[in-house]
């Protein structure tokens, strides 16, 4: 289950520092001021950012000619370029310690170089600033979860899902936390070990209603069928083909397909599991595909006197 909590640390949790609109005053020349020079410094992030992007891209192609510079030269050429973005923020949040937004571009920068402990003590400030904002709720979930600190990750979604009930992502990630640690979340909840699944079903089906053209979404929301004790097959696999109908590409299909034919063969559906193998030949389904066959090939254990 921790699987799938790493998988949306990459992908969907590697989106929660959205930007949130500047409530400036246009007739404050002081504010106006302010604002213009974070604009500035967001520049700068993401034009250092870039240019470090652009080093470990070229350094990957040399590589292949062996002329790449040592990943950890590399890596402290990086840290010292984006020193500078460090200091700039600091140096503005020192001006403006009750500016929100810089608050929380500090802390994604912090949790982009991995450093959680500063990312957190930013993101507090922000959330402390102002409590009804549902961004640095939702951010100290991701980096309290990272943390271990499960109990203070699941209080946090669930704030930012309260605070903006129709933002679909503060579901997904409470909904993954939760499966990643069901013990954890059964012991918050005081709820059974077994009605940890049917809950994270629930959340994924509430940011589906609000998103549900979203196939990683709705992947991670068939995922979760898998879970069920005993295997719920036929949702299962009616949550597998949404996902299927909505999958951007030929390699996303594939993957959803695996799952299909393995749920198909668990239930004893052999032909349908072949068929859809029939369709997966990417090179890195190739042993996963195997093992399925393997299995629907195996001899029927011999029946019980």
């Amino acid at each position: 289950m921790k699987m799938m909590w790493n998988m949306l640390s990459t992908a969907a949790l590697a989106a929660l520092v959205p930007a949130v609109v500047a409530e400036t005053n246009p007739d404050d020349p002081k504010a106006v001021a302010v604002e213009k020079e974070f604009r500035e410094l967001l520049k700068l992030d993401d034009r250092l950012h870039a240019e470090v992007d652009r080093w470990i891209r070229d350094n990957a192609a040399l590589a292949e000619a062996n002329a790449a510079i040592s990943r950890e030269s590399l890596g402290e050429q990086v840290r010292i370029r984006l020193r500078k973005v460090e200091e700039a923020y600091v140096s503005f949040v020192a001006k403006h310690p009750k500016h929100i937004e810089a608050r929380l571009a500090l802390g994604g920068y912090y949790s982009g170089i991995g450093d959680a402990d500063k990312a957190i003590v930013q993101w507090v400030e922000a959330r402390d600033l102002n409590p009804k904002n549902p961004v640095p709720w939702n951010n100290l979930g991701k980096a309290y979860g990272q943390k271990g600190n499960v109990s203070e990750s699941i209080r946090h979604f669930t704030k930012a899902s309260e605070l903006a009930p129709r933002q679909p992502l503060y579901y997904r990630n409470l909904a993954a936390i939760l499966f990643a640690y069901p013990d954890h979340a059964a012991r918050h909840y005081l709820i059974g070990r077994d009605l940890v699944v049917p809950k994270v079903i629930a959340l994924f089906k509430k940011a589906r209603e609000l998103d549900p053209k979203n196939f990683p979404l709705a992947a991670d929301a068939a995922m979760a069928h898998l879970a069920t004790q005993p295997l719920q097959s036929k949702e299962a696999i009616a949550a597998w083909n949404e996902a299927l109908a909505l999958a951007p590409d030929d390699r996303s299909k594939q993957g959803v397909q695996i799952h299909l034919a393995r749920i198909h063969a668990h239930v004893g559906e052999t032909d349908k599991a072949r068929e859809i193998l029939k369709a997966v030949k990417a090179p890195k389904l190739v042993v996963l595909k195997d093992e399925i066959l393997k299995k629907l090939d195996a001899p029927a254990a011999p029946a019980l006197a």
